[in-house]
């Protein structure tokens, strides 16, 4: 395939230099007039609409969260864990994906030389891939972020419903029921994501407890679960969400991240990522670097 076709389609791109690696960023960020203005009306830098970044050292792999090669559930591995830092919940999970094991945290930066550090830097035999994808972000803070993280507290592997993980959340984060006084309103609001997942920007607040995440412009896509039921339309009002029965404990990557439009998967030849690597220390992006204990 030649370089970025711009077009609202998945794509798969092939490259023969380093040098095609910038060309395509630059087109497919022209394409879709990137970053721009987000969901708040301030345009804080943090929640545009932007691209991120993912790199995988072998371009076999499909994206995935990692939790699905964990041996524990969710909530155990929250119990094992002895934080370091008096961090909230969702900083919590971010540490343990980054310096312990697998959460249904699924990793991706803001700078594409990181991207292209995880690409290059294992499996040389192989061919990498660095993926790019747009996306509106959440801000870690925001109680959309709550609700996917206050999943690993669930303790049961049955299913649940909506309505059941509104009362949850409206109980332990009081500031919700300002936007929400009833659960049955926070309903159509639980169910327009948590099928889905969204990608979270995390605070500058986590990333000082978190210096992996620090230095790789660390953030996070926040997968969905697995309905017991399809939603349809009628499934999503207000008055029949909180019906919807879902396991908590499930891992839904999204269409998107498969072969969905604005995903592009680019790649990286076995050949060149030695010369990759290289380039990339004369920036200081090192093994030695991105990975600090």
């Amino acid at each position: 395939m030649s370089l970025y076709e711009k077009k609202l389609e998945y794509q798969e791109i092939h490259i023969d230099t380093v040098g095609d690696i910038d060309k395509i960023i630059a087109d497919y960020n022209c394409f879709y007039n990137l970053p721009r203005q987000g969901r708040t009306a301030d345009d804080d830098p943090s929640d545009r609409l932007q691209t991120f970044f993912r790199g995988q050292s072998d371009e076999s792999w499909k994206i995935r969260a990692s939790i699905e090669d964990a041996k524990e559930q969710e909530y155990d591995i929250l119990a094992d864990y002895k934080p370091k830092h008096d961090m909230n919940l969702f900083d919590t999970i971010a540490y343990i994906q980054h310096y312990q094991t697998g959460t249904r945290f699924i990793d991706f930066t803001t700078d594409k030389d990181v991207a292209l550090y995880f690409a290059c830097s294992g499996n040389m035999d192989k061919d990498g891939a660095l993926f790019m994808w747009c996306y509106p972000p959440h801000k870690a803070e925001w109680y959309t972020a709550c609700i996917l993280t206050e999943l690993v507290r669930i303790k049961t592997d049955s299913v649940m419903s909506v309505q059941d993980l509104s009362e949850i959340i409206l109980g332990k984060y009081p500031k919700i029921n300002d936007t929400f006084k009833e659960a049955i309103d926070l309903n159509t609001a639980i169910v327009s994501f948590l099928d889905h997942g969204f990608m979270a920007v995390p605070s500058e607040t986590t990333k000082e407890n978190n210096l992996r995440l620090k230095r790789q412009n660390g953030c996070f896509y926040l997968c969905g679960v697995k309905f017991e039921h399809p939603l349809d339309g009628v499934a999503r009002i207000s008055s029949h969400a909180g019906y919807n029965k879902f396991y908590p404990h499930s891992v839904q990557v999204p269409e998107g991240l498969k072969n969905g439009n604005g995903l592009v998967k680019i790649v990286i030849s076995k050949e060149l990522k030695k010369e990759i690597l290289e380039s990339l220390e004369k920036k200081g992006i090192t093994k030695e670097y991105l990975l600090v204990d």
